[in-house]
C-alpha cells in the first residue's frame, strides 16, 4: 500500500501538468477564432478579388487580339459589260463581261487592336482598382477588429461571472458555518427560532444566486467556445490589455483608422472618376491591324483565296455631348462634400466615445482606491459585530449584514479590475490599435 500511493502522487502530478500543458494563451486563442470565422474570410477573398481586378484593369492598356471568320452568299454579282470594237478591215474585237466577285464569299482575319491615347481614361481606372483593393483591406481590418474585441470581451466576461460565483461561494461557506453554530446553539436554547430561519433563508438565497451564475457562465463558455474552438478554462491567466493615454489614442485613431483610410479612399475614387469624366470628351487614338485570308480577296476580279494585310489609326473627337462632362463633375463634387461631412460627424462621435470610456476609466480607478478600503472596513467590521452577536448586543441581521458587505467588497474588486480591462478593449478597438494576428 505504501508504494501504490507514491505512483498515484506522480500519476496524479504528471495529468496535472499535462492538463496546464495544454492551456494557451489569449492571442493563440484569436488567432484560432480568425480563422474560424467565415466572415473574416470572405473579407480576404474580397480583397484578393480587387487585386485580381487590378491586374485585369492593367490589361485594358495592352493590344488585343481577335480572329474573325465570315461567310456571305449573294445572289446577283456585279458585272462589267466592255463594249467591242471593230473598224473595218482592220480589227474586229467582240465585246466581253467581267463578273466582280463571287456568289459564296470567305473572310477569315486576324484582328489586332492597340489603344495609343485614352485620354487618361484606362490610367485612372487601374488606379482606380488599386484604392478599391485599400478599401477592401480597410474593410477587413474592421471585421478583424470586431471579432477580436468580441472574442476579448467574453473571456473578461466569463471571468467576471466566476468572480462573482466564488464571492457568493465564499460568502455561502461563512453562512453554512454560521448555520450549524446558530443550530447547536438553538437546540441548547441559547437563540432565537427567528435567528437560524434568517439565517438559512441567505444561505438558500445564495443557493440561488450560484445556479443563475452558472446558467450565465454556461452561456458565456459556449459563445466563447463558437467563436474560437476553445473554452475560457484553456486559456491562460494573466493577459493585459496595452494602454495608452488619450492623447496617444486620439493621434492613432486620426493616423491610422480604417474607417477614416475608407472616406479617404473613397474621395480619392470620386477624384479619379472626375478625371476619367474628363477623359471620355477628349480625342482618342487607337490603333489596329488586320490580316485577312478571304475568297475574293481583295481583287474582285480573283475568285481564288488570296491573303492580304491593312492596318491603320482611327481617331475619335469628341464635339457636342450638351455638357455633359460638366455636369457629371458638379454630381461628384457634390458627392465629395458628403464624404467629409461624413468624415467630421465620424470623429465627433468617436472623440465624445473617447471622452466617455477615459472618464469611465477614471471613475473605476477611482472606486477602486475606495473598495481597497472598504475591505478592510468591512472585514473589521464583521470580526466586531461577530463578536457583539456573541455577547447579544446586535441582532443576527446586522450580523449577516456585515457579513455579506465584506464578500460583496471583494467581489467588487475582482470585477472592477476586469472591467478596467474591457475599456481598455474598447478604447483600443475604438481607435483600430489591435496587434496583429
Amino acid at each position: 500500500m505504501k508504494k501504490i500511493l507514491p505512483f498515484s502522487s506522480i500519476f496524479l502530478f504528471l495529468f496535472l501538468a499535462m492538463n496546464a500543458h495544454k492551456q494557451i494563451s489569449l492571442e493563440q486563442a484569436i488567432k484560432h477564432g480568425l480563422e474560424m470565422s467565415g466572415s473574416y474570410k470572405n473579407k480576404f477573398l474580397s480583397e484578393k478579388t480587387a487585386e485580381l481586378r487590378v491586374e485585369q484593369s492593367f490589361k485594358n492598356k495592352l493590344f488585343r487580339l481577335g480572329f474573325n471568320a465570315n461567310y456571305l452568299y449573294k445572289s446577283e454579282t456585279m458585272t462589267i459589260e466592255f463594249p467591242g470594237v471593230e473598224i473595218p478591215e482592220i480589227i474586229s474585237v467582240p465585246g466581253q463581261s467581267f463578273e466582280a466577285g463571287v456568289h459564296h464569299n470567305y473572310d477569315l482575319s486576324l484582328d489586332l487592336h492597340q489603344p495609343l491615347f485614352t485620354g487618361g481614361v484606362l490610367n485612372n481606372m487601374m488606379e482606380m482598382e488599386k484604392v478599391r483593393k485599400a478599401l477592401e483591406s480597410n474593410q477587413r481590418k474592421l471585421e478583424k477588429n470586431s471579432i477580436v474585441e468580441l472574442i476579448k470581451s467574453t473571456f473578461f466576461d466569463y471571468h467576471i461571472l466566476k468572480s462573482r460565483k466564488k464571492a457568493v461561494l465564499s460568502l455561502q461557506k461563512s453562512l453554512k458555518l454560521h448555520s450549524q453554530k446558530l443550530t447547536n446553539l438553538f437546540e441548547e436554547g441559547l437563540v432565537k427560532k427567528t435567528d437560524l430561519l434568517e439565517t438559512k433563508k441567505s444561505l438558500e438565497q445564495t443557493e440561488m444566486d450560484v445556479i443563475g451564475l452558472d446558467q450565465a457562465i454556461e452561456k458565456v463558455r459556449i459563445d466563447f467556445h463558437q467563436m474560437c474552438g476553445h473554452y475560457p478554462e484553456e486559456i491562460k491567466r494573466g493577459y493585459q490589455e496595452e494602454e495608452r493615454s488619450k492623447d496617444q489614442a486620439l493621434e492613432y485613431f486620426k493616423m491610422s483608422h480604417p474607417v477614416l483610410k475608407t472616406l479617404q479612399h473613397q474621395r480619392d475614387i470620386l477624384e479619379l472618376q472626375k478625371k476619367i469624366a474628363e477623359g471620355k470628351y477628349l480625342p482618342s487614338i487607337n490603333g489596329f491591324a488586320e490580316l485577312h485570308y478571304g475568297k475574293p480577296g481583295i481583287d474582285f476580279f480573283e475568285k481564288e483565296w488570296s491573303l492580304y494585310f491593312q492596318g491603320g489609326v482611327t481617331l475619335t473627337i469628341p464635339v457636342f455631348d450638351w455638357n455633359r462632362c460638366s455636369g457629371e463633375k458638379r454630381i461628384l463634387d457634390l458627392n465629395i462634400q458628403k464624404l467629409e461631412n461624413q468624415k467630421n460627424d465620424f470623429i465627433k462621435e468617436i472623440v465624445n466615445t473617447l471622452d466617455q470610456l477615459y472618464s469611465t476609466k477614471k471613475w473605476l480607478n477611482q472606486k477602486k482606491d475606495s473598495i481597497e478600503n472598504m475591505i478592510e472596513y468591512s472585514k473589521e467590521d464583521a470580526e466586531l459585530k461577530e463578536g457583539l452577536y456573541k455577547e447579544k448586543q446586535i441582532s443576527n441581521k446586522d450580523y449577516l449584514a456585515a457579513l455579506q458587505g465584506k464578500r460583496k467588497y471583494d467581489a467588487m474588486m475582482d470585477e472592477i479590475i476586469l472591467q478596467i480591462e474591457k475599456i481598455k478593449i474598447r478604447i483600443n478597438t475604438l481607435i483600430s490599435r489591435t496587434k496583429e494576428y
